[in-house]
């Protein structure tokens, strides 16, 4: 009897062990932007493979159709920024969770070499050309607002599509664009000058539903964005080279603009690397997501107080 007692717990720490090892499937997606760095490093290490995922990653230009994607469930995660969940959280309340903060990159607002402009004041009267309903249209919004200046009759906003802001601000098409690094850059080695820079900050969000399916899925991921994060601020040469290669960049311009990010300074082992929804990232998440209301650019308020939006 004591025998069959021993082989059935023996079976069952083998069955919990095989279990534990079993991949879980998931799609990650991420944007043209620097958090595109972190899922790319995922992939080309075999990290997600080594904490237990069996990760599909997908790739996208720009933020609205990746969140249409995670709506329509037909993806699981994403690496995004905060605008991206500030709309799908207003208009799908409870149906995805913050898991994670990654950093920063920036965004500047620029006018080319022969302008005159020294300030968003010396372009009263003229065009800017920005992605509406992103992160940096909100920036912009609250600039102008902080500086008497009137969005709709003061200042001309034009709607452009993140890959055709260097072309609209060559071909004069507009007097001043809002756009994102590694452009920022790229557009400095041509000559353009930068008016106005803000941090553009980085999370992970996870869709409710599929976490309820694959209660482990949470730790795996998290714990593969760690370790992503520490090899790309530890091997910040390889890193640059396979997201230059995606982006179809060169990777001195990959380098150079990850050293705004304050997730890669100072790391050298696991430990130094938090993704922490810690209080002050939490707060910023929720005064974004009441500016966002505020400027008009979400119809609903976020639920803050009775939704679940962070992850535990």
């Amino acid at each position: 009897m004591r025998m069959k007692n021993v082989f059935w717990f023996a079976l069952l720490l083998f069955s919990a062990g095989a279990a534990a090892q079993t991949p879980v499937q998931i799609r990650i997606a991420y944007p043209s932007g620097m958090n595109g760095q972190i899922p790319v490093v995922m992939e080309r290490t075999g990290i997600a493979k080594k904490h237990g995922l069996d990760a599909q990653f997908v790739f996208f230009q720009y933020g609205p159709p990746m969140m249409e994607a995670l709506a329509s469930g037909h993806i699981d995660a994403v690496v995004t920024s905060l605008m991206p969940v500030t709309t799908f959280l207003s208009r799908q309340p409870n149906a995805a969770v913050v898991v994670a903060s990654l950093g920063r990159s920036s965004y500047s607002l620029m006018v080319p070499k022969n302008s005159t402009a020294k300030s968003v004041a010396d372009l009263k009267d003229k065009r800017i050309a920005v992605s509406f309903n992103s992160d940096s249209h909100l920036d912009l919004l609250r600039l102008l607002k902080e500086r008497n200046l009137d969005a709709r009759k003061e200042i001309r906003l034009l709607n452009v599509q993140p890959n055709e802001l260097v072309l609209a601000l060559q071909d004069g098409f507009t007097d001043a664009i809002v756009i994102r690094q590694p452009q920022v850059l790229k557009m400095q080695q041509l000559g353009a000058r930068v008016v106005h820079t803000w941090p553009f900050e980085f999370v992970s969000i996870m869709r409710a539903e599929y976490l309820t399916r694959n209660p482990d899925a949470l730790r795996r991921y998290r714990e593969a964005l760690r370790e992503a994060v520490h090899y790309t601020a530890t091997n910040k040469e390889q890193a640059s080279v396979w997201f230059g290669e995606r982006l179809r960049i060169e990777p001195e311009v990959v380098r150079k603009v990850s050293e705004d990010d304050p997730n890669w300074r100072g790391v050298k082992t696991l430990r130094d690397v938090s993704i922490d929804l810690s209080p002050s990232v939490r707060k910023r998440m929720i005064d974004w997501f009441e500016a966002s209301y505020e400027h008009g650019m979400i119809k609903g308020k976020v639920d803050t107080q009775g939704g679940r939006i962070f992850a535990n």
